[in-house]
């Protein structure tokens, strides 16, 4: 396309004009009638794809990650699934820490737990006793969901984990990712370097349940996307709603709505 458009500057100077207040520069920014550079980051089109893409992206990570929350619960209530171990309890006794794998996903931890809702209520034991925890999780490594691979994971979450009494886990607190990925639109591939801030509210998953029925997390997205000769970086904001009560999970980003089914990690547009 460049090519084009300067091979057109070119004869446009070579023919002339005879009128001089047209531009003769397809370039130009006063020139009207200039065309449009397809990988323009202005370009409407490659905004909706990259838009759609990272929409993919998030849902592809949402869907991943339930059963890193679910083992953060089963570690704040006592009990250590295969691949983690405790490492040590602190001069307390009652300071957690430890680490584990599972699948290409390594993990260090720390957490302590409380009885009581009450602010200032002293540290318990950490067993299916416990009112909530505090956690702390790093994970690196790479995961796949469905059709997307997800590498050079670097996560850091600070979660309050509360109901581990009632064997219901009630997430909320801040996490920060880094990861790396590619997308397929119409056999086009795009790579992302994706990182993110994302705070989670009160994202509950019931007793024996795998997904989350209700909550809300909120994310800051930049994007470093290649697609072919086109780079681009860009800033997104997302809000998920997990749906409850049959009402439908979504996924807004930037203003565009979208389904995510929670339990395939897709989304489509709406």
């Amino acid at each position: 396309m460049r090519a084009f458009l300067l091979g057109a500057a070119l004869l446009a100077t070579a023919c002339g004009s005879n009128d001089p207040a047209v531009s003769t520069d397809a370039m130009s920014p006063t020139d009207s009638t200039a065309p449009t550079d397809s990988t323009d980051p202005d370009d409407a089109a490659v905004i909706a794809r990259d838009k759609d893409e990272l929409a993919t992206i998030l849902a592809a990570h949402l869907r991943a990650e339930f059963p890193v929350q679910l083992i953060a619960a089963q570690l704040s209530r006592g009990t250590y699934p295969d691949g983690f171990q405790l490492t040590g309890t602190g001069v307390s006794g009652l300071e957690y820490t430890g680490i584990g794998a599972t699948g290409s996903l390594s993990f260090s931890f720390s957490y302590f737990c409380h009885g009581e809702a009450l602010p200032g209520d002293p540290p318990i034991p950490c067993d299916a006793a416990a009112h909530h925890s505090h956690f702390t999780l790093a994970l690196t490594g790479s995961q796949t969901m469905g059709d997307i691979s997800m590498t050079a994971i670097d996560r850091v979450v600070v979660w309050e984990i509360r109901d581990l009494a009632l064997g219901k886990a009630r997430i909320s607190g801040p996490d920060a990712l880094s990861l790396d990925t590619s997308v397929s639109t119409e056999g086009v591939q795009a790579d992302y370097h994706l990182t993110f801030d994302a705070a989670y509210n009160q994202v509950r998953y019931l007793a024996g349940q795998a997904v989350p029925t209700f909550g809300t997390i909120a994310f800051t997205v930049t994007s470093d996307r290649t697609r072919g000769d086109d780079v681009r970086t860009f800033e997104s904001t997302a809000q998920l709603t997990y749906g409850g009560n049959a009402a439908p999970s979504t996924i807004v980003l930037d203003g565009v709505t979208y389904g995510f089914d929670v339990a395939a990690g897709t989304v489509v547009r709406l």
